[in-house]
């Protein structure tokens, strides 16, 4: 009988799949009450084996954010590309925003600490996720500049004006959203924050 040969993982597969577990721990105890020990159990394996995949918890907790960014940015760009025109996009990108960020549990977490981030600037979890939403709406804006549906002279600084509104609203709306009346209402916002107030 011949045997199949067992494909071992390798490392950076490895790291995934502990990458997944921590993300389970982090859900359930949050950031200051998970410690090496609670993801040790979880993984099944020696902190010395964590270490030789991550430099502390820091690192596995920024791990765990960067998939929980990377597959909400997948999630977004998915439900953008299922509409036609610019102001679609718009509107999809902010529903799909504010139906799922909160299903990314650590990734909320992390920007609801808004002013208690442990990570440097460069790494901070406002910083990359803003930077991640100016990309996908200048692309967006630049893309109904050249449809002609807008006249944004500057797109990048449209789109950060954009998201200092979405997130204004977010809070104020983030209770109603997909209650009656509310796409309604988000279309009102969406024509004031593209064309302004004035006729």
């Amino acid at each position: 009988m011949i045997q199949k040969a067992i494909r071992l993982k390798t490392k950076d597969e490895t790291r995934e799949d502990f990458v997944d577990i921590c993300r389970d721990i982090f859900t359930k105890y949050g950031y200051h009450k998970t410690t090496i020990d609670d993801i040790s159990l979880a993984v099944g394996k020696g902190k010395s084996t964590l270490y030789y995949y991550f430099t502390g918890k820091d690192e596995m907790y920024k791990a765990v954010i960067e998939l929980e960014l990377s597959e909400l940015k997948k999630k977004l760009l998915r439900e953008v590309e299922k509409t036609n025109d610019p102001q679609s996009k718009i509107k999809a990108y902010i529903l799909t925003r504010m139906d799922s960020i909160s299903q990314y549990k650590v990734l909320y977490s992390a920007i609801k600490e808004q002013s208690k981030s442990r990570f440097a600037e460069s790494d901070n979890i406002h910083h990359v996720f803003k930077i991640q939403e100016i990309q996908i709406l200048t692309k967006i804006l630049e893309e109904g500049v050249q449809e002609g549906y807008f006249t944004i002279q500057e797109p990048e600084f449209a789109a950060i004006g954009l998201i200092a509104a979405i997130r204004g609203i977010e809070l104020k709306l983030f209770s109603n959203i997909r209650k009656p009346g509310f796409d309604q209402t988000l279309d009102n916002l969406i024509e004031i924050v593209l064309y302004g107030v004035i006729k």
